[in-house]
């Protein structure tokens, strides 16, 4: 037996009657059951699915409604499984940035059924935007279909436009002064019920909660790029962070195809505390001249089963964004190890950061 409070969305897995924080009543949720209708076993690894074999599974359920799902279990045709599909409330949602994370993120939210209001500070990053998330629907939908997604995305300069959403989440510089400000003005702008998220990858929850009013509905909610491919998100709950936004927030994670995993607030969270010195180094194995930044790369990815080389995805993540994550563990930390490597630097007042300078370790056209 699964219960289900409407009113604050958290779930139990045995039978309570009423919710235990808000004191609601709560439902009993069925399960969907599918019929499995069609298997195909897939062998040959690629970026996105390294683990294989693995099987895409065609799925009928009660009322002859398909879908595709992934599974890495073999079913046989005709196999029935259960699925609890939990409801989200989340209606309406507020993207600030419309940067690569910013825009991707719009268009994960927009394919999960979502209306997004995405504000910019300039309406050529808009029209960007647009464009890109357009180019990237055409390569699964027919114009038509992508036109109807995209007509649910709202541009807009003003801040104040996102004081209808039920959840903002922030995409702007990695700058912790700038989010500061930012969340001042949305906590005053949102109403209560609004959850604040920011897609920081290494700055304190705690540190941008302080300057709200309501520090328990702020959250982190770092995506990954390119985030309509990559299927993590780190939820980090700061000190004050309630149990009802953190459920909340993964069970959102869920709603849009993404594996969420939950941290307390820590300097760079789980993956670029480990990622980030690794990129270091490989940028140290480059100043001294060991080897090419493409042999670098080719041992990376095969020697360490890599979908992309440390040096490619610095100039995906770009250096100027390393070097504030790396600046910002050895802040937190005191660290030498989260000392950048000089060259690093020297790359980024020569204006060489990566793809989005069309020059970095490599050349872009």
């Amino acid at each position: 037996m699964i219960q289900i409070c409407k009113k604050c969305n958290l779930t139990w897995y045995y039978p309570v009657d009423t919710c235990i924080y808000c004191r609601a009543k709560t439902e009993t949720l069925n399960p969907t059951v599918y019929t499995v209708r069609g298997i195909t076993e897939v062998f040959t690894p690629s970026p996105d699915h390294s683990i294989v074999p693995y099987y895409n599974l065609l799925i009928e359920d009660e009322f002859g409604n398909f879908y595709i799902r992934k599974a890495f279990q073999n079913y046989e045709l005709g196999d029935k499984i259960s699925e609890i599909r939990k409801e989200i409330r989340i209606k309406k949602v507020g993207v600030i940035g419309t940067g690569v994370t910013g825009t991707g993120i719009a268009q994960v939210l927009v394919q999960a059924g979502c209306e997004v209001i995405l504000k910019s500070r300039a309406e050529e990053k808009l029209d960007k935007a647009f464009e890109k998330i357009g180019t990237n629907l055409l390569k699964t939908m027919n114009v038509e279909e992508k036109d109807k997604l995209l007509f649910n995305i709202k541009p807009t300069l003003k801040l104040d436009d996102l004081n209808t959403t039920d959840i903002v989440i922030e995409a702007v510089i990695e700058d912790i002064e700038i989010k500061k400000r930012l969340f001042e003005e949305l906590d005053k702008i949102c109403p209560k019920k609004t959850i604040l998220a920011t897609n920081t990858s290494s700055l304190s929850i705690d540190e941008i909660a302080k300057v709200t009013s309501n520090p328990n509905r702020v959250i982190g909610m770092h995506f990954f790029n390119p985030v309509p491919k990559m299927h993590l998100v780190e939820i980090i709950a700061g000190e004050k962070t309630s149990q009802e936004t953190i459920e909340f927030v993964r069970d959102f994670a869920k709603h849009l195809l993404k594996v969420p995993v939950t941290m307390k607030d820590c300097p760079g969270f789980i993956v670029n505390r480990i990622l980030m010195p690794y990129l270091n180094e490989a940028v140290y194995v480059l100043s001294e001249g060991i080897a090419s930044p493409c042999d670098i790369d080719t041992a990376a990815r095969l020697g360490l089963n890599h979908p992309m080389g440390p040096l490619a995805l610095l100039d995906l993540i770009g250096l100027d964004v390393f070097l504030s994550i790396m600046n910002s563990l050895y802040r937190a930390t005191g660290n030498s190890k989260h000392l950048p490597c000089p060259l690093v630097e020297k790359m980024i007042q020569e204006g060489k950061i990566g793809r989005k300078s069309k020059e970095g370790f490599y050349k872009y056209s």
